[in-house]
């Protein structure tokens, strides 16, 4: 279980370091799908109206932060977005890091990576929209290891403790 949560920590780790190395740049498919849901109430009047609610709540800022640290990242490595993925596509990826040869397959919302020299030993890790929190899966069921909120991320250590990381502005 400690080995998994090191994986875990040190994958999380390694997106959020790498959007600021990297400079990637993707589709902003959650800021997309606020902006949709957005354009749903009809006329400009009430499509202005919900979009300043929106921004208030705010529904801009939380997608467009989650679309910056996370899923754009993962765009620019993989070349698909799990949030743009329409239920039941699937794009999978291989990688070798350290001796260890892995198999990535991103769905929409999920993300699995299992070692092909040892595949008892994989990780899966999945995103609820409406908790906007990241779950790791273990043998005793979903544990939260992140949650994005309007300001910041906070990741969850195995030991209780809350890593808080502040949103640039």
């Amino acid at each position: 279980m400690n080995r998994i949560v090191k994986l875990v920590s040190m994958a999380m780790l390694a997106i959020i370091l790498t959007v600021g190395v990297a400079g990637c740049f993707g589709n902003f498919a959650a800021t997309r799908k606020v902006y949709q849901f957005n354009e749903s109430f009809g006329d400009k009047w009430m499509n202005q109206i919900m979009f300043w609610v929106l921004a208030i709540v705010p529904a801009y800022e939380i997608a467009g932060f989650a679309d910056v640290v996370l899923f754009n990242t993962i765009e620019f490595w993989t070349g698909s977005n799990p949030i743009a993925m329409a239920p039941g596509e699937e794009v999978i990826k291989y990688a070798s890091e350290d001796g260890k040869n892995l198999k990535i397959v991103i769905r929409q919302n999920q993300v699995s990576v299992v070692d092909l020299d040892n595949p008892t030993d994989d990780l899966q890790l999945s995103y609820k929209p409406l908790e906007k929190s990241w779950y790791y899966h273990s043998d005793k069921g979903l544990v939260k290891i992140a949650t994005l909120s309007e300001d910041k991320v906070d990741f969850f250590r195995p030991n209780g403790k809350v890593l808080t990381m502040n949103a640039p502005l």
